[in-house]
């Protein structure tokens, strides 16, 4: 027999204990404890399954984005994307149980901030403690994966009473680095490299100095023009010690791969491609684009907005103009949400350089490198390091000749100046020409038997995508089969 009344403990002795009188020889007493033993394990059983059951649902897409109100446009935006079926905790907590702890702890702080309605609107882009894109987006991506160039077509719709088509067809050179060659060279020779960077401001738009680890080990480093004289003092250094320097990885660039709010005209151009809004009626992509450009206080306001769209298109089919109104008002619900402040201008997208900067934040032609001797090196702004000369075709011209070029092109075209410059060049370097283009090429009635204006070089791509039917290529690298197989690659039976 068990008696609590026996047990004596100093420091508790003094403290009044319930009479506990515990004889297991007597049944009573016995099923009581069994009964009492197996209550315990099931209580204890559910809270282990309910711990577990809650440790997943707090880990889970819906609990980011529903539990908490300010994320929903956060979660509507991660839907739409190609990481849809990637939990939110993948990439913004990630594994092991340091980043876990840290991530509940952040997560109070979120919690009383929800609470108490003081959260930032919109919330900015990028996450200061967001886990570095080498630990988590190289799960899944590797930059050591040499990847081959894949071509790209850019569908849109002009502005013009008939929303004339065109598309933008190009060569993306993904690029990487080459394990077997060791060769970094493409868009991602940004991340299979060693580059650092120190920017001005909280959303890395404002690109003051680039520092690019050379194959000796050395540091070239780009100044911002503005700022070359800071080469001279301990600018860098300070801005390692505060933890302003970074190391450019996947998200300097990919910055809203799972949230990205597509541009008003993007997406309209996506409508009208799915008939969703009618290419027939009259300066619809840019009214819709206009639409979708304005700020309004509320939703409510945006739809009385695009209600009055209707009284444009009196005269228009009247299931097209509806169509039209609905399929503006849910991609406006999609892509704008006023409570929050939040729309595409909000946090700018660092995947391409249009309408943000982009690219051109480094690739700007003001980022310069200079040696003791004063000789000044800029970051490259040569389009064609990361992609092929657009192809473009608009209107009855949409289907064109885009021949694709192979190997490597003369020293002399490395320069984008020599589509201009080649003028001057020697008899000699001018009779080599027809080994790749042809004689016919360079005595074509299109470029050489007329008179150019002073200005051309500078106003011929604009002339020439308001005319329509002119393709890059006719100029710029144009190769075909029959330059060297006049007969034809297989001879006739």
């Amino acid at each position: 027999m068990i008696s609590m009344k026996k047990i004596r403990i100093p420091f508790l002795s003094k403290l009044r204990w319930p009479h506990i009188d515990l004889d297991l020889s007597k049944p009573a007493h016995r099923w009581k404890f069994l009964l009492g033993l197996a209550a315990l394990g099931v209580v204890g059983v559910a809270l282990a399954i309910g711990g577990v059951q809650g440790y997943a649902y707090s880990e889970s897409t819906e609990f980011c984005g529903t539990v908490c109100h300010s994320m929903y446009p956060q979660l509507e935006r991660h839907d739409q994307s190609a990481h849809a079926n990637v939990e939110c905790t993948t990439c913004h907590v990630g594994p092991g149980a340091a980043a876990f702890v840290q991530s509940k702890i952040d997560g109070t702080r979120q919690l009383v901030a929800t609470v108490f309605d003081n959260y930032a609107r919109p919330i900015k882009s990028p996450v200061k403690n967001l886990r570095p894109a080498r630990e988590i987006c190289e799960g899944c991506h590797t930059p050591t994966s040499f990847t081959d160039n894949i071509i790209k077509v850019n569908r849109h719709y002009d502005d013009d009473a008939e929303n004339t088509p065109y598309e933008n067809t190009l060569i993306l050179k993904m690029g990487g680095l080459n394990v077997l060659t060791g060769e970094r060279r493409g868009i991602h020779w940004h991340v299979a490299s060693e580059v650092d960077y120190i920017a001005l401001d909280d959303q890395r738009q404002v690109m003051a100095w680039v520092g690019v680890k050379q194959p000796d080990g050395s540091l070239k480093e780009y100044f911002s023009r503005d700022l070359l004289n800071m080469a001279q003092t301990n600018f860098v250094e300070k801005a390692r010690a505060s933890g302003e320097l970074r190391t450019l990885d996947c998200i300097d660039c990919h910055n809203r791969t799972a949230h990205y709010i597509p541009y008003p005209e993007q997406v309209v151009d996506q409508a009208m491609l799915h008939n969703l809004i009618s290419p027939d009626l009259p300066f619809i992509h840019k009214n819709a684009s206009d639409l979708l450009n304005e700020k309004y206080a509320s939703s409510d306001e945006a739809f009385a907005a695009i209600d009055k769209l209707a009284e444009k298109y009196a005269s228009s089919p009247k299931d097209e103009v509806e169509q039209a109104v609905k399929t503006l008002k849910d991609i406006y619900t999609i892509t704008n949400f006023p409570d929050m402040n939040l729309d595409w201008k909000s946090n700018p997208n660092n995947e391409r350089h249009n309408p943000t900067l982009g690219c051109f934040r480094c690739h700007d032609g003001n980022h310069v490198s200079r040696d003791a001797k004063g000789n000044e090196e800029v970051i490259s702004v040569k389009c064609n390091l990361c992609h092929t000369v657009p192809i473009t075709g608009r209107g009855s011209e949409l289907v064109v000749e885009a021949p694709v070029i192979v190997g490597s092109v003369p020293a002399t075209h490395a320069d984008f100046s020599w589509t201009v410059t080649h003028q001057y060049a020697s008899s000699d370097e001018l009779d080599s020409c027809a080994d790749c283009h042809g004689r016919s090429f360079c005595s074509n009635q299109a470029c050489h038997n007329l008179n150019h204006p002073a200005d051309m070089a500078f106003t011929h791509p604009q002339s020439y995508a308001e005319s329509g039917g002119q393709v890059c290529y006719t100029c710029h690298q144009n190769v075909t089969c029959a330059r060297c197989h006049p007969g034809g690659i297989i001879e006739k039976p």
